[in-house]
């Protein structure tokens, strides 16, 4: 019974691998029809065979049959199987029908299922997998021969024959019919592929050896001359190098038609031992020429990306770096190539914000189009730019190809444009409510307007044109002037207007009033392509103010003009704009000389007098000063200046008296108060100095005091010195009137000129006398003399050895005339106006008084002292006046 089993189980298996390889040569249309019917009639002929145990009990392997037929066609096989077998069972009868009914339906189910769980998975390889499968049906099997039918008596004799058989045979046997339908399965997949490739894929496909082509698919024995080419060509190289099965090798072919082919060749052994080659071959004359084409393409991109008139960039996408960018960006940007190549957009000055905006739109949406972007200059300025991206390929990298158009320009185009439109909108809107308002304003407004067409008819007339006209509005209107108001012919009215339309000027003139007396109006007359605007304005008040004003004015210039002091105007630029007569007379210049010229130019002041000028012209504030003008004889000047709204206005006048009467009434008082310090002290001092002069006259003459004798004279003569000072101040102080009798001063020079020229000789300097023929004069003698010898005695100190001291005499303007004159260094110009200051002396010796001394002498006699002094020496003049009953009696 055991072999009965073993050669039923052989049986199966030989069936079921039949029945496996016609499975998958069959049309996959019908095959699972036919495989149903070919496992039913498996299993009918497993169950012939049939293995009695008991009597109307028999056993067999249908259940690895109909497992078979669920697993390899599914449901549709296994009830087609199930069917044909349940029918053959159900007509053998016997005791155990139904278990055998029951074994086919339910294994027929369980191949159903394991093959749609486990036939596209990998476990349907694995051998242990098949064997517990095996197992399992092992227990399902003898589960229902148990219990189906339910349990009878022989049910445990007929377990234990046929348990041990099935637990064993079953798995062993699944394991290897499964393993063998999917070893065959693979096999004539791989041969299905491969018929399929040779005989219906456009492939070209050629397996050969060192002999020649053994197989050539279909596709390439239908491209004639072709496979001959091929061939040749590929034999010819594999004598040279035949590949490996390691390493793949590629061969690049070229046909005499012109025609590539690209060839993938490998190496297998055959099944025999000898070696082949597999050849692919892949037509790639149109490869070829696309890449032709896009070798083209990318060069004409390149150029259109360098030249193109916009700014474009490649960014690389994995990292969204500059791969490239175009001249355009650089210029516009202000970058190098070398500064954007490598960098980020937001190394560059993009907003960080922007750029996730433009790249998360182009993820969005794949691309962008027409995006307005802000653009930043490597130097900070913004602009404006539309910006498109797009997804693309460079060098087998995902990049992205960025387009701008600057559109700052534009864009600033635009706003100004809208803002002109806005401004015109509302200019146009103001207008509209203008006119009305303008035409109200016109008509209520306090002068005079009408207008006139070119047929000198009146189209428009306001409320004062009627007053001033006499006439009303419907009175006027449509009229001509010239008929209406008759008045007008004779007058400037009808020539103005005329010259008006004629000219096309607008003329102004003054016209009286045609109907009111004393009143005049200014008329204005604009012409236009329409006719005529006039305009009356009542100018009867401005008429009579112009007409004082003018009268005011002529005053004015007549008071200016009578001046004895001087008076001129400037303007802002320091160009003279008025000058009296008096200024004329002080510049030394005509008025047409003087005007339009600049101050500067006429009028040298120096840098003190200049502030004075600028200070008034920009502080708008009145300065007045005194200065001494070169210009006008170094004459005392006193100045006043006064901000105007077009200038400034000068006004200046001649104080050289007054500053001279200064001077003198300041240095009287000086001598004034030395006489009276010399009159209250001097009497004082002279009464001890007597009393101490007596005494040492005294001790002099004592034998005793015979070797201190010269020392008591020394003090003796400094006290006779002391008196003569104090003498001298007692002449200053002297107020009694000096007493004056009629002498020549010629007599007095010829008497004192024997001791000058002995005091000349010793000090080697030489004197020369020149007396003239003056007048006789009122002199005291005493004190000429007195002045004489002092201004010599200066004089000769003054100068060097071998100089020469003149003392002249002469008569000049009604004037008797005493010049002595030195040789010396002269005296400082600081110095000159402190002459005659009592105490005043730049000698070491000096006391001060000798000049003040001169100047008191002077005063008594009505004479004026004058000093000019150089360089080359200074000359003393003393000028007397000449008694009126003295002056025909000349005496030299």
């Amino acid at each position: 019974m055991y072999y009965q089993f073993i050669i039923n189980v052989i049986v199966v298996l030989f069936l079921c691998g039949v029945v496996t390889f016609l499975d998958l040569s069959f049309n996959r249309k019908y095959s699972r029809y036919i495989l149903g019917i070919m496992f039913g009639l498996i299993t009918i002929f497993t169950m012939t065979g049939k293995i009695m145990v008991i009597e109307g009990r028999f056993y067999d392997f249908r259940h690895i049959t109909m497992t078979m037929a669920g697993f390899a066609g599914g449901p549709v096989t296994a009830i087609i199987a199930a069917m044909i077998s349940s029918l053959y069972r159900y007509n053998v009868g016997g005791s155990g029908s139904m278990g055998g009914i029951t074994n086919i339906l339910v294994f027929a189910c369980f191949g159903s299922i394991l093959g749609r769980r486990v036939k596209s998975s990998q476990n349907g390889k694995k051998v242990l997998f098949w064997f517990i499968v095996g197992i399992v049906m092992a227990f399902i099997l003898i589960f229902i021969i148990a219990f189906i039918p339910p349990w009878k008596s022989d049910s445990v004799k007929v377990l234990r024959i046929v348990a041990g058989p099935f637990l064993i045979i079953t798995p062993l046997a699944t394991t290897i019919i499964f393993n063998f339908y999917f070893w065959i399965y693979e096999f004539l997949g791989k041969a299905s592929i491969l018929n399929t490739i040779i005989n219906f894929s456009p492939i070209n496909l050629m397996i050969f050896d060192t002999n020649g082509p053994i197989l050539l698919s279909k596709n390439l024995k239908r491209q004639q001359g072709l496979s001959s080419n091929i061939e040749n060509s590929i034999l010819l190289d594999t004598d040279k190098t035949w590949p490996n099965g390691e390493n793949q090798q590629f061969r690049y072919i070229t046909t005499e038609d012109g025609r590539h082919f690209a060839t993938d060749l490998s190496s297998f052994q055959m099944p025999s031992g000898t070696s082949a080659c597999l050849a692919i071959i892949n037509d790639v004359t149109e490869r070829k020429w696309e890449q032709e084409m896009f070798r083209g393409a990318k060069e004409r991109f390149a150029k259109a990306f360098q030249l193109g008139p916009h700014m474009m960039t490649i960014i690389r996408k994995s990292d969204y770096r500059y791969v490239d960018v175009n001249r355009r960006f650089l210029e516009a940007r202000g970058f190098a190539y070398e500064d954007a190549i490598g960098k980020t957009p937001i190394e560059l000055g993009v907003s960080g914000s922007e750029f996730k905006r433009i790249i998360k739109t182009l993820e969005e949406r794949g691309s962008v189009q027409n995006l307005e972007c802000a653009l930043f200059t490597k130097y900070g300025s913004k602009g404006s730019v539309i910006l498109s991206a797009e997804t693309i390929h460079v060098d087998d990298q995902e990049c992205i190809l960025f387009a701008y158009n600057d559109v700052t320009e534009m864009k600033r185009m635009q706003t100004e444009r809208v803002e002109q439109l806005t401004k015109h909108l509302e200019l146009e809107a103001e207008l509209s409510k203008s006119n009305q308002l303008i035409a109200d304003l016109i008509d209520n407004m306090p002068d005079g307007f009408y207008a006139l067409d070119n047929q000198w008819r009146f189209t428009f007339i306001n409320k004062k044109a009627e007053e001033l006209m006499l006439k009303t509005r419907e009175e006027l209107l449509g009229k001509v002037l010239w008929e209406v108001i008759p008045e007008t012919r004779g007058s400037l009215l009808k020539p103005n207007y005329q010259k008006a339309k004629n000219d096309c000027v607008s003329i102004t003139f003054e016209n009286p009033s045609l109907f009111l007396r004393d009143t005049w109006y200014q008329v204005t007359v604009y012409p236009s392509q329409i006719g005529l605007s006039v305009y009356y304005r009542d100018i009867t008040e401005q008429k009579l103010s112009r007409e004082k004003l003018t009268k005011s004015q002529e005053e004015t210039a007549s008071i200016l003009e009578s001046m004895t002091d001087c008076f001129f105007a400037m303007d802002r630029n320091w160009q003279i704009t008025y000058v009296n007569r008096a200024g004329e007379i002080a510049f030394g210049n005509s008025r047409d000389e003087l005007l339009g010229r600049n101050f500067t130019e006429v009028f040298e002041i120096n840098d003190t007098s200049q502030l004075h000028f600028h200070e008034v012209m920009n502080e708008k504030r009145s300065v007045n000063f005194e200065i001494i003008s070169e210009l006008l004889g170094n004459k005392w000047l006193e100045i006043s200046l006064y901000p105007s709204e077009t200038g400034l206005t000068c006004y200046f006048r001649d104080i050289t008296s007054r500053k001279i009467a200064e001077n003198e009434i300041a240095r009287l008082d000086r001598l004034n108060l030395v006489g009276q310090l010399a009159a209250g002290i001097g009497h004082e001092i002279r009464n001890p100095m007597t009393t101490v002069r007596g005494y040492l006259q005294l001790l002099g003459e004592k034998p005793d005091y015979a070797a201190q004798k010269s020392t008591f004279a020394l003090m003796i003569s400094e006290l006779d010195r002391a008196n003569s000072i104090i003498t001298e101040f007692l002449s200053l102080a002297r107020t009694k009137q000096t007493e004056l009798k009629s002498q020549n001063l010629n007599d007095i020079l010829n008497n004192l000129y024997p001791l000058l020229e002995a005091d000349t000789f010793t000090q080697n300097k030489q004197i020369r006398f020149i007396p003239g023929e003056i007048f006789n004069l009122k002199l005291n003698g005493k004190e000429i003399s007195q002045l004489v010898l002092n201004l010599a005695r200066n004089g000769l100190e003054a100068m060097k050895e071998r100089g020469s001291l003149t003392i002249k005499s002469y008569v000049e303007d009604d004037k008797v005339v005493l010049a002595i004159e030195d040789e010396g260094c002269g005296i400082p110009l600081e110095n000159l106006n402190k002459l005659g200051t009592p105490f005043f002396t730049t000698k070491d010796s000096g006391t001060g008084l000798g000049l003040a001394t001169c100047y008191k002498i002077a005063e008594s006699h009505n004479a004026k002292i004058h000093i000019d002094s150089s360089a080359k020496g200074t000359t003393f003049l003393i000028f007397f006046p000449i008694p009126k009953q003295d002056q025909n009696e000349i005496i030299a």
